[in-house]
């Protein structure tokens, strides 16, 4: 076991784009949008106004108050990003920390050549340097700035939110079991001048991420069909169901309800989706879910988490509701 999971934190913008006018601004067709709307299922897309670490100092203020006991024993912080270069090079995340009252001596640091799967690859590293009674942050949440980031042409829309996920060596709240992670380095090349989605790896895509699922069910000695439940990123609808249709394990598994309400919240997908499930209370006791990413590049990673007690995972979101169930 790696470590336990010891609460989520969840900062989901209050404004939002619905995908008509995302479209707009992105160029899209008609024919784009109906695509994104009918069979991907997009639909609303959380956008912050501020920067990056605005975005990432509203998160840690939320999680100082809801932690005060806490904050002073946060040894590790870390920030997993899919852009690689979040800032100027000049500037660092250090000073939000500094300003949210963490201890000066709380390492921080970033990771994020897994790009959208960085934050389920970060968890084991991050859980290996704790000592009991000590406690890491993992931190994730970026901006959709530009459109070359906003969207992936054919396959999905990004949304912005930002999670701090508390992480532990020891307790009763839910265990990380184990992660598997793998490559397919041939899609690691990017020259700089390529269209945003690698054609060749749209190809291989399903066979790369079905595959790695089965080897990863293997790694963790759990068969695909006794999990309770998946929780995935949200690249969109239908890839998802084909996955599940190719594992053979059923669609209503996959947690994919997210999808429409958030967009691809690039590293924070996994966790919303998890946040949800305790939410929603859908996790019986002994529950076993399996987080699921997928990064360019191209990455696969998951972990396998088993909850004794359930959902006994805290959820703290600035949210009235969440999952937000509200119309667009």
């Amino acid at each position: 076991m790696l470590g336990h999971i010891e609460s989520i934190t969840i900062h989901i913008p209050e404004q939002r784009k619905s995908l008509a006018e995302v479209g707009l601004t992105l160029g899209l067709t008609a024919l784009d949008v109906r695509m994104f709307s009918r069979f991907y299922g997009l639909d609303s897309f959380p956008r912050h106004p501020g920067t990056v670490d605005d975005l990432i100092r509203q998160l840690l203020e939320q999680f100082v108050v809801t932690h005060p006991d806490v904050v002073a024993r946060v040894r590790h912080v870390v920030h997993a990003h899919t852009v690689p270069t979040l800032r100027p090079f000049h500037k660092t995340g250090r000073a939000v920390l500094d300003a949210c009252g963490f201890a000066h001596d709380t390492e921080y640091g970033s990771l994020t050549m897994g790009h959208c799967a960085t934050s389920l690859s970060g968890v084991e590293y991050l859980c290996s340097r704790l000592n009991d009674g000590e406690y890491a942050l993992l931190l994730i949440g970026e901006k959709a700035f530009h459109p070359k980031v906003e969207l992936l042409d054919d396959t999905t829309i990004m949304g912005e939110a930002g999670c701090a996920v508390l992480l532990g060596r020891s307790g009763d709240r839910a265990r990380v079991i184990a992660r598997h992670s793998e490559q397919a380095g041939q899609f690691s090349q990017h020259k700089g001048n390529e269209p945003r989605t690698n054609p060749e790896f749209a190809d291989a895509y399903f066979a790369f991420l079905s595959n790695a699922m089965r080897r990863a069910a293997r790694h963790f000695d759990c068969a695909l069909d006794a999990l309770d439940w998946i929780a995935p990123h949200n690249v969109n609808l239908s890839s998802w169901q084909k996955i599940a249709d190719a594992l053979t394990i059923p669609r209503t598994k996959v947690f994919l309800q997210n999808v429409p309400r958030y967009g691809h919240c690039f590293g924070a997908d996994p966790y919303l989706n998890l946040a949800a499930l305790v939410r929603g209370q859908q996790l019986a006791p002994g529950a076993k879910v399996m987080l699921v990413s997928v990064g360019m590049g191209a990455t696969f990673s998951s972990l396998l988490l088993e909850l004794p007690a359930g959902n006994e995972i805290p959820v703290f979101c600035n949210l009235k509701q969440y999952p937000d169930m509200r119309p667009n």
